[in-house]
């Protein structure tokens, strides 16, 4: 018999800070990376222009390989440049949007076709991707998160098999914290074409736990956190999909 659903709470600060970054940009960075002469993207190191969540960090690598093996996939020839220059560039456009019209409050738009101006100094390109990772809460309905435009089984881990089996049977509601990218596409004179973001995966699973001293209780829920986050590569390809579409069709998924 099912009983009333469970409340989670994820006990973690979300938010998306709009800050300079001190996050270090993907392992093995790549000037020039592949593709055709189809059209030129040049695609910005994550999170130039927003802190990245430190939960993130250890595995960025795995989802920018991802972009990556995705833009490729369609064609493109790709461009990038070193997390400290962009940084520095972003720092700078903000700089020259404030001392043109004297305000300390900059939009993002005006500081990116500024930053785009300066960016086309060094490089040629049709297009600009300014891609962010960030951490955000998704909503739990019975044992699936929802978030930015995608689904999610929520894992249960459970000490017994009588606390798996409550656990399966109960309902879960509440919210989790999730891993979301977020792209702005620019063309090349720094006008914004599209902004928009596709979620990736959760950060945790739900731990169910009996207490062993009083037979028939049933158990409790808290958040534990996975690891590896992003072992999942159609997920990958499903949220990088999202945040690029429309402005690049997805594409068929591929088997990992």
């Amino acid at each position: 018999m099912r009983g009333r659903p469970a409340r989670l709470a994820a006990g973690l600060a979300l938010a998306l800070l709009l800050a300079c970054s001190g996050a270090k940009a993907p392992s093995g960075e790549r000037f020039v990376l592949v593709g055709s002469a189809a059209q030129n993207l040049l695609i910005l190191p994550f999170n130039v222009t927003v802190p990245m969540p430190e939960r993130l960090e250890v595995e960025s690598s795995v989802v920018w390989d991802e972009i990556e093996a995705y833009l490729r996939g369609q064609g493109k020839q790709l461009k990038t440049v070193a997390f400290r220059d962009a940084h520095r560039l972003w720092l700078a456009s903000i700089q020259e949007v404030r001392a043109g019209d004297g305000s300390t409050k900059v939009g993002f738009d005006d500081a990116a076709r500024v930053l785009v101006r300066k960016l086309a100094r060094h490089a040629e390109f049709d297009t600009v991707i300014i891609p962010t990772l960030f951490v955000r809460e998704a909503p739990i309905l019975e044992k699936t998160a929802s978030w930015d435009g995608v689904e999610r089984a929520v894992e249960i881990e459970a000490i017994d098999i009588e606390a798996r089996k409550v656990a399966e049977d109960i309902p879960l509601e509440g919210a989790a914290p999730a891993a979301s990218l977020h792209a702005v596409v620019l063309d090349a004179d720094g006008n914004k074409l599209q902004e928009t973001q596709g979620g990736l995966e959760l950060l945790v699973r739900v731990r169910a736990l009996r207490d062993a001293s009083a037979p028939g209780a049933e158990p409790t829920f808290r958040f534990a956190d996975r690891s590896p986050i992003f072992a999942d590569g159609a997920h990958l390809r499903e949220g990088i999909a999202r945040a690029l579409s429309p402005f690049l069709p997805p594409l068929p998924d591929q088997p990992d």
